[in-house]
């Protein structure tokens, strides 16, 4: 039975997820038409997985390098999450890390399964889709160069949308914590799950030293992290510009190691204003292009 009080339709086709700490809007077409009744199923499958997952807190809370072995029984959410993460190499992250972009990935999958031909879940940013539709040449998505502030600066055209199929954001003012310095980080990669870690981790990347930052214990900022013990960023006051290009410099180093191990397909990373892509481009097509709005 659907409960509609989790969840509920905001246009034709459009469906709203608010549950607890997920704010999810799902997208579904069939043949170019609005289809509502795949949107809500997607919906409540959103519901289903971050309930499911609330019975996994003492699993996916842990570092990566303390997980040993996934309980059989534990759901699919879970594993993805778990696997995503170890892909980074990081042994101190969590599969927290991938979990909005495991649920959208999860969503977009439900949705998919009613027939659709457009799939699309956003969830806070990170974002999944399944796209089939004859004719479509891209799929564009505004990009914002400094979450605090929200703005949405630059155009995101994926030319390639079925081998990209997941794009996350990072950064300073994000949901969560971060380590480093970027205004924003957005990462494109296969699926959302393996782009919501990816994210994380560049961020983390983009740091220097400098004065103007300052760093606390992850639990001063929040007691209920599950990366106590880690030093996040805690405010960033006016940088030298010698310091964000380093700052630029070590993310983007990251981002390159992720894209030649195969986790991501490229990454737009901005600090203070400053910008730097990484990827886009194999040897066959251009995958996707980054433009300044006007």
């Amino acid at each position: 039975m659907i409960n509609t009080k989790k969840f509920h339709v905001i246009g034709e086709g459009v469906v709203l997820v608010d549950h607890g700490p997920v704010t999810m809007t799902l997208e579904a077409k069939k043949e170019g038409l609005p289809f509502t009744e795949a949107a809500l199923a997607g919906a409540e499958k959103a519901v289903e997985v971050f309930n499911d997952l609330a019975m996994y807190l003492e699993i996916i809370r842990r570092q990566v390098s303390k997980i040993k072995d996934i309980p059989v029984h534990a759901p699919d959410a879970v594993k993805r999450m778990v696997n995503s993460v170890r892909m980074l190499n990081e042994p101190d992250f969590t599969p927290l890390a991938a979990v909005a972009g495991t649920v959208s990935d999860i969503a977009v999958e439900e949705i998919s399964k009613y027939g659709s031909d457009f799939a699309m879940a956003n969830n806070g940013g990170d974002i999944a889709w399944k796209v089939s539709e004859k004719g479509r040449k891209s799929i564009r998505a505004a990009l914002i160069s400094d979450i605090k502030i929200g703005n949405k600066t630059h155009c995101l055209e994926v030319n390639s949308f079925e081998d990209i199929r997941g794009i996350a954001t990072s950064g300073m003012g994000g949901r969560s914590l971060t380590r480093g310095i970027a205004s924003a980080v957005t990462v494109l990669a296969e699926n959302s799950s393996m782009a919501d870690a990816a994210a994380t981790s560049i961020a983390n990347a983009c740091i220097c030293d400098d004065p103007a930052i300052v760093q606390c214990p992850a639990e001063d900022l929040d007691y209920g992290t599950d990366i106590k013990g880690l030093l996040v960023t805690k405010s960033v006051g006016n940088l030298k510009m010698k310091s964000v290009l380093e700052a630029l410099m070590s993310g983007e180093k990251r981002a390159e190691l992720l894209l030649k191990c195969g986790m991501i397909k490229g990454s737009v990373i901005f600090v203070s204003g400053e910008m730097v892509v990484v990827g886009g481009k194999d040897s066959q097509k251009c995958l996707f292009e980054v433009k300044k709005l006007d």
